[in-house]
């Protein structure tokens, strides 16, 4: 595949992503208006929607992790537990095949290296940037690891399925936050310095 096939993967991804961002920040800025009161049908649809569409962030994530990016057996361990559970192949008696062509990842990495950034941007993210009805985020930490980060990967998509279904003031705030705020560091980025690239 050529560079301006890439380069035209990467660029329909960034803008799936300024669209999702959008209708994130929407959907979470109108459920803490009403914190009490359960989603629409609508309103899940649309956070069920964003959910998915986050969900190839940590594909991303497990695409890229090197073992030198971990310092700690046990953080090799943990993270081997979160993304590999290899018993339910072997209960479905299925096993690995050789020879097959191997898919090329599409949208993921360019996802999970955005996340990388907008999780690196968030506590520095400019006041006229941030949506958040509640104050910046200069205090939310910059994860520090390979687990960190995809526990934050991980934290983002649960808040959205439980965004969902929940009310507002059911989700953990801290969590609620983060999530929020990854949206408005995603939208600013793309804004700011991809505009031209993603061409929305």
């Amino acid at each position: 595949m050529s560079a301006l096939t890439d380069l035209d993967d990467a660029r329909q991804t960034l803008r799936q992503l300024t669209l999702v961002a959008l209708d994130a920040n929407r959907a979470l800025f109108d459920g803490l208006q009403h914190p009490a009161e359960q989603p629409s049908q609508e309103q899940s649809q649309v956070l069920n929607r964003i959910r998915e569409n986050l969900m190839p962030m940590r594909e991303g994530f497990m695409l890229v992790v090197r073992m030198s990016d971990l310092s700690l057996v046990s953080e090799l361990r943990a993270l081997l537990d979160i993304l590999v559970d290899w018993h339910w192949l072997e209960e479905l008696g299925l096993h690995w095949e050789g020879g097959r062509e191997i898919e090329r990842p599409k949208g993921q990495i360019v996802l999970y290296q955005h996340a990388v950034i907008a999780f690196g941007m968030l506590p520095r993210l400019p006041r006229s940037a941030v949506t958040y009805p509640f104050g910046q985020y200069t205090d939310i930490p910059v994860p520090k690891s390979p687990g960190e980060t995809l526990n934050r990967l991980e934290e983002l998509e649960q808040t959205i399925f439980a965004a969902a279904s929940e009310p507002m003031a059911a989700l953990p705030r801290g969590a609620l936050r983060r999530t929020y705020g990854f949206f408005d560091a995603t939208t600013w980025l793309i804004a700011t310095h991809l505009r031209g690239i993603v061409d929305l």
